[in-house]
């Protein structure tokens, strides 16, 4: 219990002094901020793809990718391998009996006009396409029509690359017309168009589709689809579960996004850290006298360490909340694109535990030196000053 109420009073009277330190403890207060703001804006893109791209996940849902076996850009399923793959068992059904499987297609937009610094995906999809996106739903015009060159942009596609119902979009074949808007609760399929594969394929004059999409009758199912795809003597294709598809294909962006903002964050925690270590022993040195007195009526080492780093840590997650807000009031909800992909960026919960976890081994780091310092000085070299 002395220990522990040494250590109070010691806090109480480090914290109270950072007002006549002000210009030592702002210092510290804002290199952490900076810090903090810019790992956690630089984290929001990977946060926000991964929200997008997990957002509406179904267990049931596998995808058949081509020869390649790498994504479901291209065009190595041909018409005659969708019907095969159709064969496969544990695909679900409509009521009316129709299986739940689709061939799609995806074109890259050239960038033009409004979108000069990206141009959008366009997903082609089927009859059953719909029906494997429940989530999708038409906010304004109508769903496109299939055989007609026609297109429908998604809620996110449009604010990104600044497009309405009624615009034009040139694609092969001539100008094809948005007639459409959906939503689909914040997926990545919102920032693509969507149009009739079949249409697409023949304006493009390309033989193949990039993949087919299947809702199986239970998770349970995939096993035998896959092992199924897999030892059918007609068929190069091979199956993968959605989920695992878009974990795998995250990866790629995701990863680099990911250690770049490490890698700069800790480039710029070794100036704060070192700017830590330095403020902190000036605040320990102005407190000299106040220290030795206090070690000479019989305060233990241990809580003027502490009191040490507790004021560390309290400057440094005053820096980590200004930090945060920082990066949420500009960065959070953000529309971007990147690799084609468009999505708000997220500052979450999430990071903003992490920040402050960064923010507080910042604090450990540069504050253990001169807790040390304060803890061990001597009593009689103290007062002697």
């Amino acid at each position: 219990m002395r220990i522990i109420r040494q250590t109070l009073v010691l806090t109480r009277l480090g914290i109270s002094g950072i007002a006549e330190r002000k210009g030592s403890a702002s210092v510290l207060v804002g290199s952490v901020a900076c810090v903090i703001a810019v790992l956690l804006s630089m984290l929001s893109v990977t946060a926000g793809m991964l929200r997008a791209s997990r957002s509406g996940e179904d267990p049931r849902l596998a995808i058949v990718l081509g020869p390649d076996n790498a994504s479901e850009w291209g065009n190595g399923i041909s018409a005659n391998d969708v019907s095969r793959i159709l064969d496969a068992p544990g695909i679900a059904r409509l009521a009316d009996g129709h299986l739940l499987a689709d061939a799609e297609v995806q074109v890259s937009v050239a960038p033009s006009g409004a979108y000069l610094n990206g141009g959008p995906i366009l997903r082609g999809i089927g009859a059953a396409g719909l029906a494997l996106h429940p989530n999708v739903r038409i906010i304004a015009g109508r769903p496109f029509h299939p055989g007609q060159r026609e297109l429908t942009v998604g809620l996110a596609g449009a604010r990104a690359f600044q497009l309405q119902v009624g615009d034009q979009i040139t694609l092969p074949g001539g100008t094809w017309p948005i007639v459409g808007e959906f939503t689909d609760q914040g997926s990545v399929l919102e920032g693509e168009f969507m149009a009739d594969a079949d249409t697409l394929l023949n304006a493009s004059r390309t033989a193949g589709y990039g993949s087919v999409l299947v809702r199986l009758e239970s998770p349970a199912a995939y096993d035998a689809f896959s092992k199924w795809l897999g030892t059918n003597p007609a068929l190069k294709e091979s199956a993968e579960r959605l989920t695992d598809y878009s974990r795998r294909t995250e990866h790629q962006f995701s990863a680099f996004f990911t250690a770049l903002a490490y890698g700069v964050a800790s480039l710029m925690s070794l100036g704060a850290l070192f700017g830590t270590v330095k403020l902190m022993y000036a605040a320990v040195r102005s407190r000299t006298r106040e220290l030795a007195t206090l070690r000479a009526i019989g305060y233990e080492p241990l809580p003027v360490a502490v009191s040490v780093l507790v004021e560390t840590a309290a400057l440094a997650l005053a820096g980590a909340l200004i930090g945060e807000l920082i990066a949420w009031v500009l960065f959070d909800g953000r529309h971007t694109i990147q690799a084609r992909n468009v999505f708000d960026l997220s500052v979450s919960g999430r990071l903003m535990a992490l920040g402050i976890a960064w923010a507080l081994m910042l604090a450990a780091l540069g504050g253990v030196p001169p807790a040390l310092r304060a803890a061990r000085g001597s009593v009689r070299d103290a007062l002697a000053i």
